[in-house]
């Protein structure tokens, strides 16, 4: 008995201080502060503490969110409840160790949630979708008020996605009513594809579409949208036109991937390209004029879908591509006004000229025997017209003549824009007006715009949207004429005599037919080329929620459009010194006016309805839908010649009509198209998409009205395989491929019929009431869809949680049916025709890579690059194209100068020959130049040099589609600080250099001419030159020796801006305060040294900006 008292008494005394500690454990107390600490970390906090042991399986605790936590003599257990408890975890206090557990639910444990979606402002969010993370096959969209029903089990997880908002990952913790708010995400982009009629999530998508956000774009540039989107996509690309260089009138040509077709081209605003992408604008087709001059502030995002799968669903407007714009709607809350100024600075970029100066000019001259002659009295003359230039030259005469019509210039943008509303009703009212001036002096283009948009919420069933848009711009060119006037007049030439009056011509003592005049004089004059137009545009949207599945959305546009061009010379011209306006009859027709009226009508319509629905594991997306476009127009113009004085220059001042009465034009075109698409994903894992459209045009011959386009593509999210075990290196991969057929019409309304004009010079019937009519083009009743046939493969990856991204893409097209003018004879009566001529299929790949060197809580970097190839070759053309063929070269070998004029400098000429690319460079091979005569040396089809150049002998010498292009950046984001670069760069393709030729080697040295002339041409016998002799004026053909390898790297742009902090703009009644400075097109760099802004100069652009928010 005693012993077992004993026992007892020692039990009790090994086990109390164990029920002691855990009842201590329970009731410690403990100060914590964690911010986004991982379970861990939190455990090593408690641990140094209380110096309890934790137990915990580490697979487990990967559910559990980032810890935040704030404790001040706090319980333990009421920590730990705290924040396990809503996990779906639990855990037993044993001695000195807690151990973790997770808990287990059975199905029947499962609750039905109940929530509701909202943004930021507390407005619901219709069409959010919300899925339960631990289980694939379990999710539900909100329906009109933002609502959504599911069950799930407590201490799962809800992923809800939206739209432009931030996913968010919520944990059930079993409550009754959950309510979750979405805030805005730019990055937001990345999850859905726009596509124009409907959005489609990423996830789902089997096509190719690259999305770009507001935010980034205007990092590139904040007034040409088209300039800023090459950089994100290297398929997209700006064609550089050398001529127009910066002008701020011309509308740039654009492409994605490659050309193809053939083709004539409107260029006043790109109409016709055969090979430019459709734009569209809040659901409706705009031209490229319009996207130009539209005003970025309003752009929220922009899509660029390319595949089949991407634009099947606009049929015959979709085989270039499509560049969908989407602006912005307005908010819900209080009255917010946002006020935005861009000041903007260009100055004109002359690096590419390499220009004589005026001794080097002179000496040119003279080397190439311009001042020697046979005969004993012109030498004479020309020994005086040498001295008067060399006294020149020795008195210090050398003017720069680039920078006479050139300036540095300053433009402004505002943009103010209005926002607000409640729940039912919301508007947006923006403001902007964008002062343009170039760099050549008095050239401009500004734009004015006004923009009202309404928004009503019916019950929370309809919505319906009204959007106003009046857009006004004014252009001018400068008087001052063509750049290219400038560089050749010689720098021994001074601008104004020893009076200070301007020189208006030059003196010289050998009589010539050419005339040397100051090319100033020309802009003293009233001159002008103006053009302007007004465009009214009204957008009216319906959306009906007709169930929580269907959808029913209206779209009706109407747009207006005035266009007024008007151009006079002034009768005081140097186009009027010769004979036929000096004399008689001739003097009372100096002086000419051209005016121009156009007014055009489009109406836009769309009609669709959508379904979407889960079952399970299988979700369904079906779309159908019409779209009927009108196109009307009615045009006036005529010239008038005659004017008394340069000040009298309206019409009503002219003597006469230039072609005896004004001439004008009507048209008309419609477009119908209805079209479908279905799409069903298993799990969210395997992908499949079908889009088909039938289109019917007024455009085509009798028998080709209606043609069909259609697409379908598979898709594979291999991330989402239950055996896909590298998740936390690889996050995201997904692979697809489709194949389709789209098409497109470029080409006027009525080539497919014969046209008639009235015949006005006589009328018939005796009484005068009879009309004739003249035939004056040849229609084709016979013409055809043109249409592309595409496949594609695109392969996406995403690596350490978006540390590294990478998208691939591979496509292979073939087009059916080109469309081009074909020549006739001079015996038909008709310049050309519209016919079917060929095939061509384009190749090519795509590559985008970003990538993140650093993060941290306040500094994150991230680097980009991309990079294109496309291919394309002539598959098959036509007899008459093979004709057009041989009379190019027929042309080149029989070329003779006109009568007492100086020959045309020869150019490579567009030819279309099976087996080659729509932009290989044709010319006849070349060994260079023989350094003991001066002479070209050429390779015939034999490989035999000869003297004699044929056009017989030309071969494809080059190809000017670069092999690869792209950009590459870099962006940095501190504390409100951000810095963004950007490059472009081509390279592996050719160049004819056109300058080699024009300002070199057929140089008239009647003109100033490029450097090299001077220093690079041969000059006697054993001279190493890649120039023929200097005194050789004969006419250079078509050789490979001009052509060169075109290796380019622009740097973009540079951005710099700062973002004031919110408490600290607060304090100043601002919302939002930030200051930018944006540079573009700062350098470039190319291996080809030719001169670039032939007619107008190339520019750098500085921008400063402020943008506030009250």
């Amino acid at each position: 008995m005693k012993k077992r008292k004993y026992l007892i008494f020692l039990l009790m005394g090994c086990l109390f201080p164990c029920v002691l500690w855990a009842q201590n454990a329970k009731t410690q107390k403990v100060t914590l502060q964690l911010k986004e600490a991982s379970v861990k970390e939190f455990f090593d906090a408690l641990h140094h503490q209380t110096k309890l042991n934790f137990v915990y399986n580490n697979e487990q605790i990967k559910s559990i969110p980032s810890i935040n936590v704030t404790a001040k003599n706090e319980s333990l257990t009421n920590v730990l409840d705290r924040i396990f408890k809503s996990a779906g975890f639990g855990y037993n206090i044993d001695d000195n160790t807690i151990t973790l557990y997770r808990i287990r639910h059975k199905d029947g444990d499962k609750k039905q949630v109940n929530g509701k979606v909202v943004d930021g402002l507390g407005d619901p969010l219709p069409g959010v979708n919300v899925a339960v993370k631990e289980e694939k096959n379990v999710g539900a969209t909100t329906d009109m008020n933002g609502k959504f029903t599911l069950k799930a089990k407590p201490g799962q997880h809800l992923i809800v996605s939206f739209i432009g908002m931030k996913t968010q990952v919520v944990l059930f913790k079993g409550q009754d009513n959950l309510n979750i708010t979405l805030v805005e995400d730019a990055e937001a982009m990345d999850e859905v594809v726009v596509n124009g009629y409907y959005t489609k999530n990423k996830q789902s998508f089997t096509g190719n579409a690259i999305s770009v956000a507001k935010a980034d774009l205007e990092k590139v540039s904040n007034t040409n949208l088209m300039s800023a989107l090459q950089v994100f996509d290297p398929s997209f690309k700006l064609q550089e036109d050398i001529s127009a260089g910066s002008n701020p009138n011309s509308v740039p040509k654009m492409r994605i991937r490659g050309d193809s077709g053939f083709g004539s081209i409107s260029e006043t605003n790109l109409k016709n390209d055969p090979n430019q992408p459709t734009f569209i604008l809040d659901g409706y087709e705009v031209t490229a004029e319009k996207v130009y001059d539209l005003n970025m502030d309003r752009v929220a995002s922009v899509t660029i879908l390319k595949d089949a799968s991407a634009t099947a669903i606009y049929g015959s407007r979709a085989a270039n591509g499509v560049v969908v714009i989407t602006t912005k709607a307005p908010e819900q809350g209080r009255l917010r006004i946002s006020y935005k100024f861009d000041g903007l600075v260009q100055t004109p970029d002359l690096r590419d000229y390499n220009l004589m100066n005026a001794a080097e000019k002179l000496e040119a001259e003279r080397l190439a025997g311009e001042y020697e002659s046979t005969d004993p009295f012109t030498q004479q003359k020309l020994d005086m017209d040498y001295s008067l230039r060399l006294r020149n030259v020795k008195r210090g005469v050398d003017t720069y003549w680039l920078s006479q019509p050139i300036q540095t210039v300053m433009g402004q943008k505002h943009s103010l824009y209005l926002e607000g509303g409640d729940r039912n009703i919301r508007y947006g009212i923006s403001a902007n007006y964008q002062n343009n001036p170039g760099v050549m002096k008095d050239s401009f283009r500004d734009r004015l715009g006004i923009d009202v948009n309404l928004q009503y919420n019916w019950k929370d069933k309809v919505l319906f949207r009204n959007n106003l848009s009046v857009s006004k711009v004014k252009s001018q060119e400068s008087p001052y004429g063509s750049f290219s006037e400038y560089v050749k007049t010689n720098p021994y030439w001074p601008v104004y005599d020893d009076n200070g009056n301007m020189i208006k011509q030059y003196e010289k003592y050998v009589a010539t037919t050419y005339v040397l005049r100051n090319p100033l004089v020309e802009a003293q004059l009233n001159n002008r080329d103006e053009s302007e137009y007004l465009e009214v545009t009204d957008n009216f949207n319906i959306e009906w929620y007709i169930t929580e599945h269907f959808r029913f959305k209206g779209q009706l546009s109407y747009t207006l459009r005035n266009d007024h061009d008007y151009s006079f010379i002034d009768p005081a011209s140097v186009r009027y010194n010769i004979s036929q306006y000096t004399d008689g009859e001739g003097v009372l027709k100096r002086g000419e006016a051209h005016n121009y009226d156009q007014r055009s009508h489009t109406l836009d319509a769309n009609a669709l309805m959508t379904y979407s629905q889960n079952f399970g594991p299988h979700f369904l997306n079906a779309a159908l839908g019409v779209n009927v476009t009108e196109n009307k127009y009615a045009n006036v113009g005529f010239s008038v010649i005659g004017f008394p004085s340069g000040n009298m220059d309206y019409v009503s001042f002219g003597k006469e009509f230039l072609n005896q009465s004004p001439d004008g034009e009507e048209g008309l075109s419609r477009l119908f198209g209805s079209f479908v698409n279905f799409n069903y994903t298993y799990n969210n894992i395997y992908l499949f998409d079908l889009s088909g459209r039938l289109d019917g045009s007024s455009s085509f011959g009798k028998d080709s009205h209606f043609a069909p386009f259609w697409s379908a593509g598979i898709g594979w999210n291999i991330h989402n395989q239950k055996w896909f075990s590298i998740k936390d290196i690889v996050n995201h991969l997904k692979l697809t491929t489709n194949i389709g057929e789209t098409g497109k019409a470029s080409f006027s309304p009525y080539e497919a019929q014969n046209m008639f004009n009235y015949y006005k010079g006589k009328y018939y019937g005796g009484g005068g009431g009879g009309l004739g009519a003249i035939i004056t083009t040849y229609g084709n009743d016979e013409l055809k869809w043109e249409k592309t046939r595409s496949w594609d493969v695109n392969l996406e990856a995403e690596f350490l949680k978006g540390l590294i991204s990478a998208r691939f893409s591979y496509y292979d097209k073939l087009t059916n049916n080109l469309l081009s003018n074909v020549t006739l004879p001079q015996s038909s009566g008709f310049a050309y025709y519209r016919a079917n001529v060929g095939k061509l299929t384009n190749r090519g790949y795509e590559l985008n890579l970003r990538a993140f060197p650093y993060r941290s809580k306040d500094l994150t970097v991230s680097v980009f690059g991309t990079m294109a190839h496309n291919k394309n070759i002539i598959k098959e053309i036509s007899n008459s194209l093979k004709a057009r063929n041989e009379k190019i070269d027929k042309d080149q070998d029989n070329y003779q100068a006109e009568y007492g004029k100086r020959y045309e400098t020869a150019k490579p000429q567009v030819q279309f020959k099976e087996g080659e690319s729509t932009t290989t460079i044709y010319a006849v091979r070349s060994l260079g130049i023989n350094p003991m005569n001066g002479k070209e040396v050429y390779l015939d089809l034999n490989g035999n040099p000869t003297y004699k150049w044929s056009a017989a002998n030309k071969v494809a010498c080059g190809d000017t589609a670069p092999k690869i292009q792209g950009s590459f950046g870099m962006n940095a984001d501190w504390k409100g600080f951000n810095v963004n670069m950007s490059f472009l760069y081509e390279c592996g393709g050719q160049l004819y250099n056109q300058t080699l030729v024009d300002r070199v080697e057929n140089a008239s040295l009647i003109y100033n001419a490029d450097r090299r002339v001077l220093y690079d041409r041969w000059k006697e016998p054993g001279d190493v030159a890649f120039f023929k002799d200097i005194r050789d004026n004969s006419r250079t053909e078509l050789t490979s020796r001009m052509i060169q390898d075109n290796n380019v790297l622009q740097f973009k742009s540079l951005s710099i801006a700062y973002t004031v902090p919110t408490k600290l703009s607060r304090k100043w009644a601002m919302e939002r305060l930030k200051f930018t400075f944006l540079v573009e097109d700062l350098a470039y760099w190319s291996s080809i040294k030719r001169e670039r802004g032939l007619d107008y100069p190339f520019s750098h652009t500085f921008n400063f900006g402020v943008q506030v928010q009250f």
